[in-house]
């Protein structure tokens, strides 16, 4: 596993997603950044509902919860920069030897998960209004960009399957121009190194 390497794009995704989950910028991902995005998720998304709050709360760290099984390799409740990187090199490395089925079946589930607290209306589509919300809650300023090229036939909403497939190619693929590159924001040019 030490001689695989990520390519440009893929560490640029993977530095910049550390950094957008790294909600307190201590170089560290821990429970705290994801309390902290629970918070900004509902400020973004307007819920004032206290019952409300803490089941977006419980799910947010559901997420951690996970995340920190793959990635905390030493089980200290904190990932760094170097366990982040070797998390993804492990997840790439378990799909391109077509043993990453379960792998891809998680990205799949997450990718529900995240289009479940992203359709507030409960419509089965996100609206380019609902998805601005989430990608405000992310501090993601490009939201009408992201949308659009998120919204692969241009009919003004995403589906759960368009939000999938923008997942999968968030983590897997090595294409400059698919959509779902920016799924979390357009990357930015310099990112600090993984």
């Amino acid at each position: 596993m030490g001689a695989f390497k990520l390519g440009d794009l893929q560490r640029r995704k993977a530095a910049h997603y550390f950094d957008l989950i790294d909600e307190d910028g201590n170089g560290l991902i821990e429970p705290a950044d994801f309390q902290m995005r629970a918070d900004r998720l509902a400020e973004s998304f307007g819920i004032t509902d206290e019952a409300e709050r803490d089941a977006l709360r419980q799910d947010i760290m559901t997420w951690w919860e996970h995340l920190s099984t793959l990635a905390d390799a030493n089980g200290d409740d904190r990932i760094t920069r170097e366990e982040w990187q070797m998390y993804w090199k492990r997840f790439k490395i378990a799909v391109s030897m077509g043993s990453g089925r379960q792998a891809i079946e998680t990205l799949e589930r997450v990718a529900r998960a995240t289009f479940r607290a992203v359709d507030r209306s409960g419509s089965g589509r996100i609206t380019e209004d609902e998805f601005s919300s989430w990608l405000a809650a992310w501090d993601v300023r490009d939201h009408a960009y992201v949308f659009q090229r998120l919204d692969r036939n241009n009919d003004g909403y995403l589906t759960e399957t368009d939000l999938i497939e923008a997942t999968k190619e968030f983590y897997l693929s090595n294409d400059p121009d698919a959509p779902g590159n920016v799924l979390y924001g357009t990357l930015p040019e310099e990112v600090e190194a993984l």
